[in-house]
């Protein structure tokens, strides 16, 4: 099947159950914590009015195949938005056939046309195929550490 026959739209109130569903499974693909309360708030918070996340669905034949979370961040490292990529998951089922390359193509010209100066991420090194299609793309390997402090 065709990349062309991909669908890339902003979700909506009437995509809950679906992005709760697939959140979800790329939380607990990766052995992270899946809590449903959590992942339903942050999904509220996606979708409430003026929220800098964007949270994008990627849909084939009217079925969902991939969703996108990002959210618009200020960075003075940057010189002005940033935007940080929080969740990049396509269903296992339909992966290596360029939904992932087409979805970041798409979010990256919409960046661009918002003024969005760099699109940022992690990737957990067993990922190698996410690992490659981001060298594909050109993005390049930031020597940080992440750290995180849980409120």
């Amino acid at each position: 099947m065709a990349v062309m026959d991909l669908v890339l739209r902003p979700a909506t109130e009437a995509d809950r159950n679906i992005a709760h569903r697939l959140l979800t499974a790329q939380l607990i693909e990766h052995r992270l914590p899946a809590d449903p309360d959590g992942v339903a708030h942050g999904i509220d918070l996606a979708l409430a009015p003026h929220s800098p996340a964007w949270l994008w669905l990627g849909q084939r034949e009217g079925r969902t195949v991939a969703i996108f979370l990002a959210n618009e961040v200020v960075s003075v490292e940057r010189g002005g938005l940033v935007l940080w990529v929080e969740e990049l998951y396509v269903v296992p089922e339909a992966r290596r056939s360029g939904i992932a390359r087409a979805l970041l193509a798409r979010v990256c010209q919409h960046a661009r046309q918002r003024g969005v100066r760099a699109i940022e991420l992690e990737v957990v090194p067993t990922q190698q195929a996410a690992l490659a299609l981001y060298r594909a793309l050109e993005f390049e390997q930031v020597h940080r550490t992440r750290m995180s402090l849980s409120l």
